[in-house]
């Protein structure tokens, strides 16, 4: 508890920094350009952008990429609160299952009017199976009625529980509430699509900027995948008088030394750092450092005949070195993971954070490790040789080196085999169940436990890509979501922590660290907004 007490305190410090620069002193860059005088905020990404269709997209940096050019009901602040976005104000019934929202006048990039059924025809297509979403399910996390049958194919998509009373006035009903729910409205999957627009498109549409449509405050101008993604000010956003700068460039740089001398010299204005850059700047004026959301789990598929042997996985989860991959092999304020849950989520109705009710559940014991190893080994008739499958950034490289060593050198005979792939590539390989154990995150979409737990219920085949199965884990995370425990925080609660604990002690899945953040920001740019849950921020970025 003490532990936790002071990685809570060093996180409350990390976070008065969020939204704003590292200081005032240090190079401008070039955020002007020359030859227009239009303001330019340039932004290194480590991954390259997948794909610009909002209810297709699964990860972080297309998120952010439709967040620059769409705005939801809601946006989040600088403090990861929602506030007002294309719905001005809302209405929530007594009950709290029927919420009513009043949209702005606000047009979309086209100069044609959002209306409520744009978000209506948008939800529709996020569940219908044809559309194969992986985001289908959060219709059911906000309990949307009827989610669960239409998202199944057993109900048309019109029985959806949302429907426009009129241009302006969006309703949404519940089958149970939701306290999270507006804080989701901000959240891509939920923002709306243009129904003429899109059906005009037919199969190209979101693939290039000549088939996308905006209502936030940018529109794409560019995409050259592997390359770079860049956004110029939509004069069409209802609040276009707020936004200052003029265009905003995403630069994909894997190789982050590079990313960070083109920081010194000035074509850079906000990049990422890893492992020994850390240590190099982290005196500099422009350095800012964060505690991030993300939890980096080693997802174990189960319908490889080994990974069913309880030994085996107890083995490989004991003998890995948490505490050093966080300090001394990522160093950018990354912790080792406690549990599944990361901490400073979400907290209880008194106020306590879950990581702290819950405790630690994780271990790193080697001589136990190399105990379950023997009993596997007898079991499965011999050694054992692993395919460790990751994405081909600096930092998972990094981990996933450090974990072969913990487990070559803790479990002897073990024999891991490293396997880098793109993430595209690595998602899609976990995807076809091609894969023994993959290095892995998930980034909160709203700030509950619920956001981590549903992805391993049995029946969740979008998301458990290793084929997790336990009744006793569903039973709990099921209790908690929309069974007898629904509507009872402390009951809730608690279903939680033990599904949580269930799912570490079966290994059904091995957490490893909750990501940190250590970034360069050039002293006069402002508004970067880093949120723990749900989708970081460039929309109101500002140059000075």
């Amino acid at each position: 508890m003490k532990k936790m007490k002071k990685v809570l305190s060093l996180l409350l410090c990390m976070l008065l920094m969020v939204g704003c620069s590292s200081g005032n002193d240090g190079q401008a860059g070039t955020t002007t350009n020359e030859t227009s005088g239009e303001s330019v905020v340039r932004i290194a990404q480590d991954t390259d952008l997948s794909t610009m269709d909002h209810h297709i997209a699964t990860d972080g940096t297309s998120f952010i990429a439709q967040t620059m050019m769409l705005s939801g009901l809601t946006a989040l602040d600088a403090n990861n609160q929602p506030v007002p976005e294309l719905a001005e104000s809302w209405d929530v019934s007594d009950d709290g299952l029927v919420y009513t929202f009043h949209l702005v006048d606000a047009n979309w990039s086209d100069g044609t009017p959002v209306t409520a059924n744009d978000f209506v025809y948008a939800w529709q297509r996020l569940a219908n199976p044809d559309t194969a979403s992986e985001y289908a399910f959060i219709l059911s996390t906000i309990n949307l009625v009827n989610a669960d049958a239409v998202t199944a194919g057993e109900m048309p998509v019109d029985q959806l529980g949302v429907k426009a009373i009129d241009d302006k006035t969006l309703e949404v009903t519940l089958d149970l509430p939701c306290n999270y729910l507006l804080g989701l409205m901000a959240f891509p999957s939920f923002f709306p699509l243009n129904q003429a627009f899109y059906e005009a498109q037919g199969d190209q549409y979101s693939l290039s900027p000549a088939n996308l449509l905006a209502c936030g405050p940018y529109v794409m101008e560019s995409w050259t995948p592997g390359n770079s993604w860049v956004f110029v000010k939509n004069d069409q956003y209802f609040k276009a008088d707020e936004i200052t700068t003029e265009r905003v460039e995403f630069k994909f740089i894997q190789d982050t030394q590079s990313a960070m001398l083109e920081y010194q010299s000035g074509n850079l204005d906000v990049v990422k750092l890893t492992g020994e850059q850390v240590d190099a700047y982290k005196n500099e004026a422009e350095f800012t450092n964060r505690l991030e959301g993300y939890l980096w789990y080693l997802s174990i598929n189960f319908t490889v005949d080994k990974f069913q042997n309880d030994n085996l996985r107890k083995a490989l989860a004991l003998s890995i070195d948490r505490e050093t991959i966080a300090t001394n092999v990522l160093k950018d304020g990354s912790i080792a993971a406690e549990g599944l849950i990361p901490v400073a989520l979400a907290s209880d109705t008194n106020g306590v954070d879950f990581r702290e009710g819950a405790g630690t559940v994780t271990a790193y014991d080697p001589e136990a490790a190399a105990e379950y190893y023997e009993k596997a080994k007898e079991e499965l008739g011999g050694d054992v040789t692993i395919d460790l499958l990751f994405e081909d950034t600096e930092a998972s490289k990094a981990v996933a080196e450090y974990i072969q060593n913990n487990w070559e050198t803790n479990l002897p005979g073990l024999t891991v085999t490293l396997n880098s792939k793109p993430k595209k590539t690595r998602l899609d390989l976990m995807n076809d169940q091609a894969y023994d154990i993959c290095l892995t995150r998930w980034g909160p979409d709203y700030a509950d436990p619920q956001t981590y737990l549903d992805l391993f219920i049995s029946t969740n085949e979008a998301n458990n890509a290793g084929r997790y199965s336990n009744a006793d884990y569903d039973a709990k995370v099921l209790a908690g979501t929309s069974g007898e425990d629904a509507t009872n925080a402390e009951a809730r609660w608690q279903d939680f922590i033990d599904a949580e604990k269930i799912i570490v002690d079966t290994v059904g899945v091995i957490p490893v660290y909750q990501n940190g953040g250590a970034y360069m920001i050039k002293s006069n740019v402002k508004g970067v907004e880093f949120h723990s849950a749900g989708v970081d921020s460039f929309r109101n970025i500002t140059v000075e």
